[in-house]
């Protein structure tokens, strides 16, 4: 029932709130230190739809998210704590959970480290951390807790700062469809084929430039739930007029051959990275996410 809470943090923030790079910028591993945004957010959550089979009749919550670059790589940390409410024998019952994520990536995009932490209802559901490396373009994971484990990661596998920061690129040159493997730590499903598009730019919330793909995976995800507000200058790095691009991505992971997607997720990103509004759907019931809070954190000293 909860599974997919272990899965939205990461997903959502670590696509979310990062700058955008072009790819020369992302060839010089100084400029990578620069380009990004050191920060702090808090996002509020929300139930967006619910089909009746999922029983589901309420979400809210907060997401904490810090992004921060260090002198030799970036360094996220994530903290969730949400209360879904769910029909049974017609009763309403109340599951909290809280979820935490950290990790470390190198800028040269060879090596990653995360720690994840899941619990229900104060009951332990996951507890792992672990390490990622890839070299000449392929590479391999471990997974340590009550049972380690390891998993190939296949040729051009990204991690997330990585895989942002290339589909960022992409889309201000206008290119629509972005497939990566990408491993991001944050289940033991990874890795995962991602298929992003980018549907077009947005305007006063709307999308004006589609994209003819309907669909990232096997099924549709729902609209945004209201237009997305610009973002008070405050709140960005740079100049709040930047251009905004909806994007869509549906992650199938590697282990397994199922026909749908594990979820989608549907975001608003201005060209700094700031997500302005965030959809994640799990096929039976849907979560928006909303920036309330953004404060920008201070540049390292590496001198």
């Amino acid at each position: 029932m909860i599974g997919p809470l272990s899965k939205l943090s990461v997903r959502m923030l670590t696509l979310a709130v990062l700058s955008v790079a072009s790819p020369a910028m992302a060839d010089d591993l100084t400029a990578s230190k620069d380009i990004f945004t050191s920060h702090r957010a808090l996002y509020q959550m929300d139930l967006g739809r619910a089909l009746q089979s999922a029983n589901t009749s309420s979400a809210s919550g907060t997401m904490f998210y810090r992004f921060e670059a260090l002198c030799e790589g970036w360094e996220v940390e994530s903290r969730v704590s949400m209360q879904l409410g769910y029909n049974a024998d017609g009763e309403t019952r109340m599951i909290e959970t809280t979820w935490s994520f950290s990790s470390f990536e190198s800028y040269d995009g060879e090596q990653f480290t995360f720690d994840v932490d899941h619990n229900q209802d104060g009951v332990l559901q996951e507890l792992f951390t672990g390490e990622a490396g890839m070299a000449d373009g392929i590479g391999s994971a471990q997974f340590d807790n009550e049972e380690s484990f390891s998993v190939d990661l296949p040729s051009g596998t990204l991690f997330p700062a990585n895989h942002l920061m290339q589909m960022l690129a992409q889309a201000k040159t206008g290119v629509r469809h972005f497939p990566k493997t990408l491993f991001d730590g944050a289940s033991l499903n990874n890795p995962y084929q991602v298929n992003a598009y980018i549907l077009g730019t947005v305007v006063d919330g709307d999308v004006v430039h589609n994209n003819t793909a309907k669909s990232v995976g096997s099924r549709h995800v729902p609209a945004l739930k209201a237009k997305a507000k610009p973002l008070p200058a405050a709140l960005t790095a740079n100049d709040n007029k930047l251009p905004v691009w909806r994007v869509r991505l549906a992650y199938f992971s590697l282990l397994s051959n199922e026909e749908f997607p594990e979820f989608e997720i549907e975001v608003d990103y201005s060209e700094d990275g700031v997500a302005q509004r965030m959809v994640q759907d799990f096929g039976d019931f849907s979560l928006n996410l909303a920036l309330s809070h953004f404060e920008l954190l201070p540049s390292p000293d590496c001198h």
